[in-house]
């Protein structure tokens, strides 16, 4: 199985449920179900997303991307987080709308979101298990938001049967609670996405600087640039050596840096710029 096998039937799986729950919704009037089933559609985008991403993101490093393309899938989260939120205001701008309008009661609309909440909460599970097994970000964020699908329709069913008593406030009270949760989860992805998108780091210059500083011979750090990747932790030194110092040792000392790197912060591909001392 691969991550794209995997999306492509979990996108297949939400074109149904967000019809199910479309078809539920249009007949009950309920704003809560009609906004549980925009939140599938979301879903779908995800997969949609995620596929284009997954297609560039494996493409090897050319002449424009020297590094490769593996930001194209956060690129791809940080897009879907924006997707979302963009959702969530247009769902709480619509329950609003829809104030106080009258919810229908039907047994075969609430046999057929059980039938269909039974069936994400069988996705969840099986997508958590391919998103571990693949060691896949992407997968991990969308079984994430697959999870979000089950506990709103959970609440969303709470709020319809409510509001088919009267209790329309309750109604719109779930749409704006499916709203939130979306934009919670947009929220996550994006700390999950900008931090490697502005090339964050987790070690401050300083602390690096002043473990390479204690290398032999390494007479001062000129500059030290670290950043995070999922595939990697990266670092660029500047460092000051005695002019007279044969080039072999040079080499030497740069590995030296190279080994304390990797072994107390995790950093495997480190860049080493040796220049004379003034």
């Amino acid at each position: 199985m691969k991550v794209k096998t995997v999306l492509i039937i979990e996108a297949l799986t939400d074109i149904v449920l967000m019809m199910i729950k479309l078809t539920v919704g249009m007949i009950t009037n309920s704003s809560a179900i009609i906004s549980d089933a925009l939140h599938s559609l979301t879903d779908l985008a995800n997969n949609g997303i995620a596929l284009i991403a997954i297609r560039l993101s494996e493409q090897p490093s050319d002449a424009d991307h020297h590094y490769g393309h593996r930001k194209f899938e956060h690129l791809a989260v940080f897009s879907l987080a924006v997707l979302l939120s963009v959702v969530a205001l247009e769902l709480v701008s619509n329950a609003i709308r829809n104030y106080g309008e009258h919810v229908a009661q039907s047994g075969i609309g609430m046999v057929v979101l059980l039938v269909a909440l039974g069936c994400n909460v069988a996705l969840t599970a099986w997508e958590h298990y391919w998103a571990s097994r693949l060691d896949s970000d992407l997968l991990q964020a969308d079984a994430k938001h697959t999870l979000s699908d089950v506990l709103t329709t959970v609440a969303v069913i709470g709020g319809w049967q409510f509001a088919a008593l009267g209790y329309y406030w309750v109604d719109t009270l779930m749409a704006i609670v499916v709203a939130v949760v979306i934009l919670v989860l947009a929220f996550r992805l994006l700390l999950r996405a900008v931090p490697i998108l502005v090339d964050a780091s987790q070690h401050p210059p300083a602390e690096l600087a002043a473990e390479i500083e204690k290398v032999g011979q390494v007479e001062r750090v000129r500059q030290v640039r670290a950043r995070n990747t999922k595939d990697g932790n990266y670092a660029d030194v500047i460092i000051t050596v005695d002019p007279t110092m044969p080039t072999v040792n040079a080499h030497h000392v740069t590995e030296q840096i190279e080994a304390l790197l990797k072994r107390q912060f995790d950093i495997h591909d480190v860049v080493v710029h040796v220049e004379p001392s003034e």
